[in-house]
């Protein structure tokens, strides 16, 4: 069977985690895309929907002439596991970036975590609130690509 581009750029990116040692890569889009015969976007696509913390990573980037992409393996997390406000909006800006989400959506689920921040919680303290709304922006995310 025929692995579709996205299975592959997958592939390469874990083979390079592995190959790192460290656990964690630095990449630069445009290089990968170079590398696949591809554009930018489909790397995009490819880190903001595999490489998620559900599966167990966590991603960093920085856009612009010298911007990278980190990828960094963690433990698994489990369905009762914490999120913090930091990884939701993180997972938000990429749907956005990648037009799975339109403008008003961001904003509305934007306008939720806001919203829904409990009083003295910082923004990278995890708790169970968080988890059930990148459940529920993950679900939304799946429904707009089909």
């Amino acid at each position: 069977m025929k692995k579709s581009l996205a299975d592959k750029i997958e592939e390469y990116i874990k083979v390079l985690i592995d190959k790192s040692g460290a656990g964690e890569i630095i990449i630069q889009r445009i290089e990968l895309a170079e590398t696949f015969c591809c554009v930018p976007s489909q790397v995009s696509y490819v880190i903001s929907t595999r490489f998620t913390a559900n599966p167990g990573y966590k991603t960093e980037s920085r856009k612009g002439g010298n911007g990278y992409v980190r990828i960094i393996r963690r433990e698994e997390r489990t369905k009762d596991d914490v999120y913090c406000k930091q990884e939701i909006e993180a997972y938000l800006n990429n749907l956005l970036e990648l037009d799975i989400l339109k403008e008003d959506e961001y904003q509305s689920f934007k306008f939720l975590i806001d919203r829904g921040t409990p009083p003295n919680l910082k923004i990278d303290e995890p708790h169970s609130k968080w988890g059930d709304l990148y459940k529920m922006i993950a679900l939304f995310a799946e429904r707009a690509k089909s």
